[in-house]
């Protein structure tokens, strides 16, 4: 990792689940900012640069799916980390350079994509 942390974006409407990522996120290093849905998101984005989005499939108001159309023109790399199943998942892998990683995933292997990502 560079020194300064990469930093990145929690999008999920679970707060409890924003909480736990957060937290993991701090313990590995990365400046993490929260976004409870896809509005949220997208605000954020076009105030505050980040170099990974975590993204949530399933939200109410505006699916990750939408939030993917409407990205900003340099988006930041996006993983959606989800329940949705791969299958589910699909369209929107197939709509850009995204990553999948579902909700079950162990700490290990956020950690190895993340660090992937890393430029």
């Amino acid at each position: 990792m560079t020194d300064r942390p990469h930093t990145v974006l929690v999008v999920d409407d679970d707060a409890d689940w924003r909480q736990l990522l957060r937290l993991c996120l701090d313990d590995l290093g990365y400046q993490t900012l929260e976004a409870s849905n896809g509005r949220e998101a997208l605000e954020t984005l076009s105030k505050q640069p980040c170099s990974v989005m975590l993204l949530d499939m399933r939200m109410p108001e505006m699916s990750g799916e939408e939030v993917l159309k409407r990205l900003p023109e340099d988006p930041p790399r996006v993983v959606c980390l989800t329940s949705a199943p791969a299958h589910e998942v699909g369209r929107a892998l197939q709509s850009g350079p995204h990553y999948y990683l579902p909700k079950g995933a162990t700490r290990e292997q956020l950690a190895l994509l993340l660090q992937s990502l890393e430029d």
